[in-house]
């Protein structure tokens, strides 16, 4: 009994270290100059908060929780927000189409998530759901929410979705949006982020992906068609794997960031 709790104390140790670690390297993309950003959020949410009074492109967003699900019994719980984009000071000002679209889209998105965990409570018998948002960016042209998911049985599964709009646009952004129709993106990006796995793997102690073209028939095959994404606060691109999408649980939820002293 001591030693099975001594493994799950380790094991969670390892967990918080590769969370902390998220796998962030800053990369050099050799052939980047073909692709061509379009573009750019020039701001963080704090600044953006600073600007909030200032007349600007877009305007700023505010998010707020418009249902809040909780459930709790012996065996099973949940706590749950569902995010939704509003404007104007009291929150009264119609919403822009694409704020629109992303709140159904949300809505639609934290809901399954409810359906499955009411299911699982009935077939599995012991479950949890977690499930927050956070505004990672706000400025005066760009806008990202991204939603957190962590779902308990056996063991817990952390994942996340990422919503992007250009307020210049009033356009809902997936990442090939940012780049120009022609660019290859996908291939460039996938030949990156493979080197700077084997690179962590081969200078870190601990750390460890799967690459389907080495030891593991299942991994990382390449981007998703809605892969995760957003802009730090340098302005750098970062694309973002769920956990155990690339890697074991451990290194929590891998993300790349490219550098912008390299052309792009």
């Amino acid at each position: 009994k001591e030693k099975l709790k001594a493994v799950i104390q380790r094991a969670k140790r390892d967990k918080e270290k590769g969370k902390r670690r998220k796998a962030v390297r800053n990369w050099s993309l050799g052939v980047a100059a073909a692709l061509a950003l379009l573009i750019l959020p020039n701001t963080n949410a704090d600044i953006a908060h600073a600007m909030e009074n200032l007349p600007v492109v877009g305007g700023f967003f505010r998010v707020v929780t418009v249902r809040h699900y909780e459930y709790s019994d012996d065996h099973n719980k949940a706590d749950v927000k569902t995010p939704q984009i509003v404007t104007g000071e009291d929150n009264s000002a119609d919403p822009s189409k694409a704020a629109r679209d992303v709140n159904k889209s949300a809505e639609e998105y934290v809901n399954t998530l409810v359906d499955t965990f009411e299911k699982d409570m009935v077939t599995e018998g012991h479950s949890g759901l977690d499930v927050s948002y956070e505004t990672i960016t706000d400025s005066d042209t760009w806008f990202t929410l991204r939603i957190t998911a962590v779902e308990t049985k056996a063991s817990g599964y952390e994942f996340h979705r990422y919503y992007h709009i250009d307020k210049t646009t009033d356009s809902v952004v997936s990442l090939k949006d940012i780049f120009a129709v022609d660019a290859d993106y996908d291939t460039v990006l996938t030949e990156e982020i493979r080197r700077q796995m084997r690179e962590q793997m081969d200078t870190e102690d601990g750390v460890i992906y799967w690459l389907e073209d080495e030891e593991f028939t299942e991994g990382f095959h390449g981007l998703k068609e809605d892969q995760n994404f957003y802009f730090n606060e340098e302005g750098r691109l970062v694309i973002v794997f769920d956990e155990y999408d690339v890697a074991p649980g451990a290194m929590g939820c891998p993300e790349f960031v490219k550098d912008n002293d390299q052309p792009s």
